[in-house]
């Protein structure tokens, strides 16, 4: 192989790992300045519109290709597919709560007073900007790129199953930092990941997954859970580990325990059907 083979392709374009390099060092040198702003919203809300505008050029000058390639399709479908998303991923961490309490591995406190509006608003924003920058990137750009790059090299179901798991094994990896991280809450992220990409192979479109995202993060934390190390603050309940660590998933919260896990299949159950019950609508 020579030297032009080992950067470019027989389409002379960079190779994809080149491209996701360069895409990855580009989008940190830009958020870095972030840092110095002492707001988080403002720096979610900054580090959403720099990704977004950066997959934008990169759409058309690395990856050549169409940008809503990328699951950002701005159409009611898209804000149907969150709403969706939203009740989903609010009835998945309900049902989670009451699975953890009716067989005791959750002492759950009487309800406390319930946070004031404003502090609820803005937290849901941050959330959905959480929910739109990750599986933006992870879902959106990631899975994409490893996928589109592989199908030279591959069959259509090995370049599917390689960005599946290497995509979603990221978006484990990307968790590791946060308090009382592990192996195992690795492991279970990266299932959760999977479960999050999966609506966005069905639709080619965002909308449902980070709505199931934002309303995962949003809902486990105002009903009291432990959200990736990061406990409850102003919670409607206070809710404490009555079980195995392996059950409730300990320090880290239930997305390191088998209790998220189901958690997390009840969310895929509910998101496939609402899909299929889509597609039946549409064919009809």
């Amino acid at each position: 192989m020579n030297v032009q083979n080992l950067f470019f392709d027989n389409t002379h374009r960079l190779r994809t790992l080149w491209r996701i390099l360069i895409f990855v060092c580009a989008l940190l040198l830009a958020v870095m300045p972030l840092i110095m702003i002492n707001n988080s919203y403002l720096q979610f809300f900054g580090a959403v519109l720099i990704l977004i505008f950066g997959l934008y050029l990169n759409s058309k000058y690395l990856d050549k290709r169409d940008f809503s390639g990328y699951g950002l399709v701005f159409k009611k479908e898209t804000f149907t597919h969150l709403c969706i998303g939203i009740l989903i991923g609010f009835i998945s961490v309900l049902f989670m709560f009451f699975i953890g309490k009716a067989t005791g591995i959750l002492l759950v406190s009487d309800a406390k007073s319930i946070p004031h509006i404003e502090l609820l608003l803005l937290f849901a924003l941050k959330m959905l900007l959480v929910g739109i920058l990750e599986e933006t990137f992870f879902r959106g750009y990631l899975f994409t790129t490893i996928y589109d790059g592989l199908l030279s090299g591959t069959t259509k179901n090995q370049a599917f199953w390689i960005s599946f798991v290497v995509s979603s094994a990221l978006f484990g990896l990307a968790h590791i930092s946060t308090s009382n991280a592990s192996i195992l809450s690795t492991i279970f992220l990266s299932i959760n990941g999977m479960v999050w990409c999966i609506p966005f192979v069905i639709t080619k479109n965002l909308g449902l997954s980070i709505g199931l995202h934002t309303a995962w993060n949003f809902t486990q934390t105002q009903i009291g859970f432990t959200m990736s190390g990061n406990k409850a603050i102003h919670s409607f309940y206070r809710i404490e580990d009555n079980g195995f660590a392996l059950l409730t998933g300990g320090e880290y919260g239930p997305e390191a325990g088998v209790l998220g896990l189901i958690g997390f299949m009840f969310m895929l159950l509910l998101s496939l059907m609402y899909l299929r019950f889509t597609k039946k609508t549409v064919a009809q």
